[in-house]
């Protein structure tokens, strides 16, 4: 199996990425992918094959991760170095904007714009465009995608993370993604629409626009939940 490398995007992603995307909407959907190159508050991360015969630096350490549930990935700890040379497909991508204000939080959101749903933080990551290709589920690459982002983030001041997401009834809800990372679902509204128009619910329609949260981690600190009180 090819090992998955974390990099930065690159000019030419852009196509790539757009497809990816629109794989997981109604036929004929397009997309318009910021690669945020230009700005230092918007960060894009994007994962790759590479083929574990190249010479590429590899992390070997001891952080794979299991998760026993439905939808269980596995991730091997092979995380190979960011801007390797001769890397294979796009198999996912997500992005962090980072805010100070939450009316400009709510401008950003696609499913809610009002500024009172938002707990109050200093400055807020918000997470967006976050998919991984169909063939690609299970390995893990959407918590490698948000585990950099947290690290990022958190070297850059955010205090709370925040997705305002398509919660779904695919095996790749991205709510299974969020609960394993201990965010915390604030509000959720049912996304009106038969099945026959949803591209991942096949029987009923069970779509919900939702908001979940997570509060930074920092050294020595407990773990908080949206409110700010220990968890």
């Amino acid at each position: 199996m090819d090992e998955i490398a974390i990099r930065d995007p690159r000019p030419g992603d852009a196509d790539e990425l757009a497809a990816l995307i629109t794989a997981h909407f109604s036929e004929g959907s397009t997309y318009d992918v910021d690669l945020g190159l230009d700005d230092p508050t918007y960060h894009v991360l994007v994962a790759v094959a590479v083929d574990g015969d190249d010479d590429a630096e590899v992390d070997t350490g001891d952080d794979a991760e299991v998760d026993t549930g439905d939808d269980a990935e596995v991730n091997t700890g092979a995380d190979t170095a960011a801007g390797s040379d001769g890397d294979g497909p796009i198999l996912g991508v997500m992005a962090l904007r980072e805010f100070a204000d939450p009316a400009a939080v709510a401008d950003e959101m696609y499913f809610f714009d009002d500024p009172g749903l938002i707990p109050a933080a200093d400055r807020y990551g918000h997470l967006e465009m976050g998919y991984v290709r169909d063939d690609a589920t299970g390995r893990g690459i959407g918590s490698r995608l948000l585990e950099r982002l947290h690290d990022i983030g958190a070297e850059r001041g955010v205090d709370l993370f925040l997705a305002d997401s398509w919660f779904h009834g695919g095996d790749d809800s991205p709510e299974r993604l969020f609960d394993r990372h201990g965010y915390e679902t604030i509000h959720r509204e049912p996304l009106d629409r038969p099945a026959a128009e949803c591209p991942k619910c096949e029987v009923e329609c069970t779509c919900e626009g939702a908001i979940a949260v997570r509060r930074a981690e920092r050294d020595g600190d407990e773990h908080e939940t949206a409110s700010g009180g220990p968890a």
